[in-house]
């Protein structure tokens, strides 16, 4: 690890209350190969004590570049029990909301009883629907590996996630409005932090988890000289072996060079309330099931007045 890149801290009364440790182990989880592997959602399984968990089918609300036979949306809903404050329950969506709540755990959940966790998925068998995901995620001309699927829909779905997909998750739900958190990791990371530049306000909170800075350097440098109202609090998460899927060598021994170039830039916004931590020995696909408990917490987490 390196001893400069090591030495810019969070900052915030967020960051203080929280006290992540900048190093956190990987998760001790099966991992699946490249492109993710059938989801087996054990969490339905059985009575989860903190939340009532959910399923709900979206087959009325498309994409405007869905084809007729793509994927419906699927929420995957996990709510608090008991009544809700007067102030509404906090809440955190979670883009690849198959994988997610493939990782999420009863454990995790228990940590943070009173938040709302939402997945934003599709109607797969599959962790990962990557023909849908590259549509919703990417914007015009940022995914160069992608000339099978479609791509550049990623302002079509912010409306789509500010607007039905938000009324279909918080529908009969007391939310907290100025309490909701975005999560993403690999594209979905950095499509939290495009939407942050780009739709401010539309969330509270941010936790962009590895995100796929390489897929554009213009539009990662967009993010890191971008000036426009900053949200309350960002979180950010890599892992230290990672690498770009099938690249040659072997994994490398620290965070990519960018994820620290994009804590640099964000540590000098004194706007905005930063938490970041690296895990140790995760490759990209484990810092996913890694990010899940901080990131909750994150997001669970009132910030101090």
């Amino acid at each position: 690890m390196s001893e400069r890149r090591i030495t810019c801290p969070g900052q915030g009364p967020l960051a203080r209350r929280l006290d992540f440790p900048r190093i956190i182990p990987a998760c001790d989880v099966e991992l699946p190969t490249h492109g993710g592997r059938i989801a087996e959602h054990r969490i339905f399984r059985g009575h989860c004590d903190s939340h009532s968990l959910e399923q709900i089918l979206l087959p009325g609300i498309h994409h405007p570049l869905a084809a007729q036979d793509d994927n419906p949306y699927r929420l995957f809903r996990a709510v608090p029990r008991g009544h809700a404050p007067a102030e509404g329950w906090p809440i955190i969506y979670m883009l690849d909301g198959n994988a997610a709540f493939d990782f999420l755990t009863r454990d995790m959940l228990a940590q943070v009883p009173g938040l709302v966790v939402v997945g934003i998925g599709y109607d797969s068998a599959g962790q990962f629907d990557r023909h849908s995901r590259t549509r919703d995620l990417t914007f015009p001309a940022d995914d160069p590996d992608a000339a099978a699927r479609p791509t550049g829909g990623a302002a079509q779905f912010i409306s789509l996630l500010t607007g039905a997909l938000r009324d279909a998750a918080e529908q009969g739900l007391t939310i907290n409005a100025v309490r909701r958190t975005l999560w993403g990791h690999s594209l979905g990371g950095l499509f939290a932090l495009q939407m942050m530049r780009l739709a401010p306000g539309s969330f509270a909170r941010y936790a962009a988890i590895s995100p796929s800075l390489w897929r554009s350097e213009e539009q990662a440098d967009a993010l890191m000289q971008d000036s426009r109202a900053a949200p309350d609090a960002l979180y950010l998460g890599s892992g230290n072996r990672e690498k770009r899927s099938f690249s040659a060598g072997p994994p490398p021994t620290d965070a990519p060079e960018s994820f620290y170039d994009l804590v640099e830039a964000f540590s000098v916004r004194r706007d905005l309330d930063l938490c970041w931590q690296i895990y140790d020995g995760a490759v990209h696909i484990a810092s996913l099931p890694t990010s899940l408990e901080p990131s909750l917490i994150f997001a669970a987490t009132e910030s101090p007045s």
